[in-house]
């Protein structure tokens, strides 16, 4: 029991640790651009950026919120990738190339563990 809950405690700060990297990575892309470009362009997105832009959102807001709610993150980040791809691949026929977003993505699946392994009735 005790190594059980070293080994969650070992995941969950490597999760957290992995998030705000990545959080800070994606918010930094996201503003470098916005100063590079302009964020006019913003408010001229199309349907298939606006709906992208939302998942990727949701996984951004995922990794943040799994600081606090393990599951609610995890699973957050998680959807929003899996609803990124499948908008990707209605969008434009092929699912994105390279390991990129799902490396994005991996702390919430790590979060999705820790949640479900100290998971209580009732609660998060």
């Amino acid at each position: 029991m005790v190594n059980e809950s070293r080994t969650i405690n070992i995941i969950r700060w490597t999760a957290r640790i992995a998030s705000a990297i990545t959080a800070f990575l994606i918010l930094v892309f996201f503003i470098g651009d916005g100063l590079s470009e302009g964020f006019q362009p913003l408010l001229h997105l199309t349907l298939r950026e606006t709906l992208m832009m939302i998942s990727f959102f949701a996984v951004w807001l995922g990794l943040i919120l799994g600081w606090k709610r393990e599951l609610t993150g995890g699973l957050l980040t998680v959807c929003g990738l899996v609803v990124f791809y499948i908008l990707d691949y209605l969008f434009s026929g092929s699912f994105p190339r390279g390991p990129f977003f799902l490396i994005f993505a991996s702390p919430g699946f790590l979060y999705l563990y820790c949640g479900i392994k100290c998971r209580k009735p009732g609660k998060d």
